[in-house]
């Protein structure tokens, strides 16, 4: 079904098949070399069908592409501050898809935009990305045949490309100056059109162009937008489709020699052989600029694929200027690398699963978006990755989501042989870091014991710096009731002279005991109450589950001096008989008052 919308400046021809609209934008002006009178009505300057929709060939023609071709995928930051989540996003989607179809992972710096550089910002970028488990095969310190991988070391290649689309006709000088071009602005803005450069330069004679360039006036190259339309397939968004009339002539070379981002990319992604570019939707907008110097070059262009935005709660498109998003803040907290990987990877991304369809006996990919499974290793990522598996719409960033990961990957580790050293290790270093910090006297710290205490109280652990506070108790030679807390808690639950009478009661109980297990230390304390504390009462079940929890905070208070932690009759265990009944009684002479 085909319709017509008629608009005073505008025709937009809206082809409706299924589920999907593809639309076409053209204007109905007759001088279509005036490229600024277009109303700013549109404020999306191109058409999608969905990917599942769009022709089956196509898909086909990408799958076999990946099958046959070489992998080779890049991550191409502006060293312009931190590593955000946004960016380690982008960096682990090429490095799955890179790692699933044995691929190369390119780190390439671009350096070109010299007005926001930040020194150190890409030795941080490459930092984090080790830190993250994810390295790159090729690039600043891993030199391959393709290099150099900084884009300020390339100045040289990026101008002889620029020289050619001139020579070819397809880019030409301009020597308009920022105010001219701001007035220009202003003008097209008070006339409601779209902020278009006006291709004044493009009319100077040959003669006028070489007398300026002979004199050493300052300009730019402009890319020549052809006319007509630009349409390429992108792995998520489907077919898309821009009108060549609504893209500005871009500059591609600055006035200081250097290239911009538009003509850098092109150039370098087709040198070094890129076969898939995946990055931010924000680019999207960008790519038909690049699909028109792709062919201006006679090149080839790599596969599209650009993945989905990363909101905040309010849905609003997730700034490195609000909260915490960089990956420094989220290492500096004590996240694992591992649970970060995780959380990150489901931003906007879920495992595919392969279904035959009897009929025809084709195997094809679908989405499972409510996968029972939800806690991901590195190589189980690198195994279900694919780029079938990336979503549409927009990721919310939930931060409650990342913590519970991070409590999944620690006990994952704790309780993997192979992963459990390097954790202890890490929670052992922070342990000793923080009494020293905080000149607390300790005792030794054993790793089978440190291992039983982590056992202990790992259920309260979001990060591995809650270690520090919830292990004190276990290693230091004298529990601290003067802190906030301990008093707080005294306040609540020690009652003087009973509490006293009872923990007598359940030390002398626990020096009798041979077999120092959880379950029979639990026994002794609800036997200190139903034989010893309450005899004289016929104590329900109830009842005395109630008075077993109440003569457990008071032993809470004196065993761990705080409201939190891992239940006391494992605590118990953990502390062993000696240290047990040690800090008990250390305890009371503390608290006789």
């Amino acid at each position: 079904m085909i319709k017509f919308l008629i608009n005073p400046n505008i025709t937009k021809k809206i082809i409706t098949n299924n589920h999907f609209i593809t639309t076409t934008t053209t204007t109905t002006t007759t001088t279509t070399t005036n490229r600024t009178n277009i109303s700013s009505y549109f404020k999306r300057n191109y058409s999608c069908c969905s990917k599942d929709n769009h022709n089956d060939g196509n898909n086909k023609e990408i799958k076999n592409e990946e099958k046959n071709n070489k992998i080779r995928v890049r991550y191409a930051p502006s060293p312009t501050g931190y590593l955000h989540l946004g960016g380690l996003r982008t960096a682990l989607f090429n490095y799955l898809f890179a790692k699933r179809n044995n691929g190369t992972f390119i780190l390439r710096i671009e350096d070109t935009d010299r007005t926001r550089f930040v020194e150190g910002s890409a030795k941080n970028l490459a930092g984090c990305l080790e830190w993250a488990g994810i390295p790159y095969d090729e690039g600043p310190s891993r030199p391959g045949e393709c290099g150099p991988y900084v884009q300020s070391e390339r100045l040289p290649i990026y101008k002889k490309y620029a020289d050619q689309l001139v020579k070819d006709g397809h880019a030409y000088h301009c020597f308009c100056t920022s105010e001219r071009l701001s007035i220009s602005r202003i003008n097209l803005k008070n006339q409601h059109a779209m902020s278009l450069y006006d291709r004044h330069c493009l009319k100077l004679s040959k003669a006028e162009i070489k007398r300026k360039l002979d004199s050493g006036e300052s300009h730019t190259i402009r890319l020549k937008i052809p006319s007509g339309t630009t349409k390429f397939i992108d792995h998520v968004k489907g077919i898309v489709q821009f009108n060549n009339q609504l893209i500005d002539d871009q500059v591609l070379m600055k006035s200081d020699g250097y290239p911009t981002y538009h003509l850098a990319s092109v150039v370098d992604d087709h040198l070094m052989e890129i076969s898939h570019i995946i990055r931010g939707e924000e680019w999207l907008n960008s790519t038909p600029k690049h699909i028109i110097l792709y062919k201006a070059l006679g090149w080839e262009p790599p596969q599209m694929v650009h993945v989905p935005l990363l909101l905040n709660s309010d849905k609003s498109k997730l700034s490195k200027r609000q909260g915490d998003v960089s990956v420094d803040s989220y290492m500096s907290k004590g996240y694992l690398p591992e649970a970060l990987i995780n959380f990150v990877a489901f931003l906007g991304w879920s495992p595919s699963s392969q279904s035959t369809d009897s009929t025809t006996t084709t195997t094809t990919t679908t989405t499972t978006s409510s996968s029972s499974k939800e806690i991901f290793t590195l190589s189980e990522l690198i195994e279900s990755f694919s780029l079938d598996g990336i979503n549409k719409s927009g990721s919310v960033v939930n931060m409650e989501r990342l913590d519970w990961l991070n409590v999944n990957h620690i006990r994952l580790q704790l309780d993997d042989p192979l992963k459990q050293q390097e954790i202890l290790s890490k929670i052992k270093n922070q342990l000793l870091e923080y009494f020293n910090n905080n000149n607390i006297k300790f005792n030794n710290i054993d790793s089978n014991y440190l291992l039983k205490s982590i056992n202990c109280v790992k259920e309260r652990v979001h990060l591995i710096e809650d270690f520090n506070g919830l292990l004190k108790p276990f290693f230091v030679e004298q529990i601290d009731y003067t802190t906030e807390e301990a008093i707080k808690m005294k306040g609540k639950v020690w009652k003087g002279q009973d509490s006293i009478r009872n923990i007598e009661l359940v030390i002398k109980r626990l020096q009798d005991l041979q077999e120092f297990t959880m379950s029979n230390i639990y026994k002794q304390l609800q036997l200190t109450c139903s034989e010893d504390i309450y005899k004289d009462q016929q104590l329900t079940e109830k009842e005395l589950t109630t008075k077993t929890n109440q003569l457990m905070s008071n032993l809470r208070y004196l065993l761990l001096g705080s409201p939190v932690g891992g239940g006391i009759p494992l605590a118990i265990e953990t502390f062993g008989k000696d240290k047990t009944i040690k800090t008990l009684l250390d305890g009371l002479n503390l608290n006789k008052n």
